[in-house]
């Protein structure tokens, strides 16, 4: 899409989720299902009342939008009044829900919306404690001196797989302390679920252009190779290097009449070699913006990547095997060549609930087809 046609705007942007939801799903689907039904019928008139817009449900969470953080932070307060006030019924199932609220820019595409300040709010939204509501500073720098809050404020707070640190602001106070934001890693989902996969490698260019380095490389050792040996057998390199383009085509086809086995492998291998280490892309799309989280964590625990760099948007790992004990300090040191270490680099573009990876063609297929049971 051009960059013309992108909307962009300044939202603040609210996300919901039920406290022990994977939990209660386990135990009881059909109380699981009547919750979902009693947060609907008591949420949705109240962001409805202050001009919300619910932009997609994610099992037992939403992702909502607001025109403005005085909106957003007095539509928080009454969902959560009114959870109270439904939960003091000995008749209703309890439930307990967690709001975090940011105030960011975000970009428009179709009926999803994406951008830092989605990514944000994803964030903060587990920090809050239950019954409670995490904002960040920039909601409260909007709404302090229109709305009277009683918050707890909390510096330096590390965001996963966030780059900057964040000040923010749990409402109400005097929340349980048992809850502080350093519990944020519970699991909110049964499972990762992924809408779509797609691949965005241009194929025949990055096939060739691997294709082209190996091939130089191989012509570079052979004519080193050619050199050194008319050297050691003090021959003529000049008259020599000459005679090289005969001496390679006798060569290939002396190998084909002699040993077709081999001449078929080793020109296999030219061909598969730059596939497999070339560098693919895909665009992975989740059901909900968190799970991006989740996909990272795989990433670093069970496929052996470690982190190298981290921006507003990107991460960088390398991949460094388990069996490789011996070489991966030589190819973490500096003196490594890049072009080498570039080969094990996996990238992540994260932008809202898309994920954009690229790496090496074999470890993206290992990393998909570990993923698979998670596509819709």
């Amino acid at each position: 899409m051009p960059s013309s046609q992108i909307e962009r705007k300044l939202a603040a942007i609210m996300f919901t989720d039920i406290v022990g939801f994977t939990k209660i799903m386990g135990d009881d689907e059909t109380t699981a299902l009547t919750i979902l039904e009693n947060q609907q019928s008591l949420i949705n008139p109240i962001v409805e009342e202050h001009k919300g817009t619910i932009i997609k449900k994610m099992g037992d969470g939403l992702l909502i939008e607001f025109p403005s953080t005085v909106e957003a932070v007095e539509c928080a307060t009454k969902m959560q009044n009114s959870i109270k006030s439904y939960n003091s019924s000995d008749k209703n199932i309890e439930f307990h829900i967690r709001i975090g609220i940011h105030l960011g820019d975000i970009v428009i595409l179709g009926d999803d919306i994406l951008g830092d300040g989605v990514n944000i709010a994803s964030r903060i939204e587990p920090l809050a404690s239950p019954d409670g509501i995490c904002i960040t500073d920039a909601v409260y720098q909007s709404v302090k001196s229109k709305l009277k809050l009683d918050a707890k404020r909390i510096d330096e707070v590390d965001l996963k797989h966030i780059d900057d640190k964040y000040t923010i602001y749990k409402l109400p106070k005097h929340s349980e302390e048992k809850n502080d934001y350093k519990q944020a890693d519970e699991v909110h989902f049964t499972k990762i679920e992924i809408n779509s996969i797609d691949n965005a490698t241009n194929v025949p260019k990055v096939y060739l252009t691997m294709l082209l380095y190996f091939s130089g490389f191989m012509f570079f050792g052979m004519i080193s190779g050619y050199i050194s040996a008319i050297i050691e057998e003090g021959g003529d390199i000049i008259l020599e290097l000459v005679q090289f383009p005969n001496d390679l085509i006798d060569g290939y086809i002396k190998v084909y009449v002699t040993n077709r086995i081999f001449f078929i492998c080793s020109h296999l291998f030219l061909f598969i070699f730059p596939l497999l280490f070339s560098k693919w892309r895909y665009k992975l799309k989740f059901q909900d913006i968190r799970n991006g989280s989740s996909l990272l964590d795989i990433l670093i625990l069970n496929y052996g990547y470690e982190l190298i760099s981290q921006t507003k948007s990107r991460i960088e790992y390398l991949h460094l095997p388990r069996w490789g004990f011996f070489i991966n300090p030589i190819v973490k040191s500096k003196y490594f060549p890049k072009f080498l270490r570039e080969m094990s680099v996996l990238r992540i573009d994260i932008d809202g609930n898309i994920i954009r990876i690229e790496g090496m063609f074999y470890h993206l297929k290992s990393l998909l087809w570990k993923l698979k049971k998670y596509y819709k």
